[in-house]
């Protein structure tokens, strides 16, 4: 059923995701295009989702924009830009819409699976 819940986790965050890649500052657009929405082992085990900055490349430097949180908190020398904070503050309320919208379907789905085949719960009484 995780598989199910991180499927609907996974199409909230996008939302997430887009609105993050507008306040993103471009100067290259390689911190724009490495935001994602991805999920780790762990998250296929506990069931959740990471919506950030996603590191491609293993050892290369120039791969990912290992700079996305010097740019969304700041530095010692360089004021913050946030761009993760204002995407969530935009779309939380599409995104709440979205999983509530995806757990009725993942419910009804539950529902009839359960009733699919199990002809003996109707005639007992509970």
């Amino acid at each position: 059923q995780k598989k199910f819940f991180i499927a609907v986790f996974r199409k909230a965050g996008q939302h997430v995701r887009n609105a993050a890649r507008g306040f993103v500052p471009v100067d290259s657009g390689v911190l724009k295009k490495s935001i994602k929405v991805f999920v780790t082992r762990k998250g296929r085990q506990f069931g959740y989702v990471t919506i950030g900055v996603k590191l491609t490349g293993g050892d290369k430097w120039d791969d990912g924009a290992i700079y996305g949180s010097k740019i969304e908190y700041g530095t010692s020398s360089q004021q913050a830009q946030p761009y993760m904070r204002p995407g969530w503050d935009v779309s939380k309320s599409t995104v709440r819409a979205e999983m509530i919208n995806g757990a009725k379907v993942i419910v009804q789905r539950a529902i009839k699976g359960l009733n699919k085949g199990k002809r003996y719960y109707q005639n007992k009484a509970f």
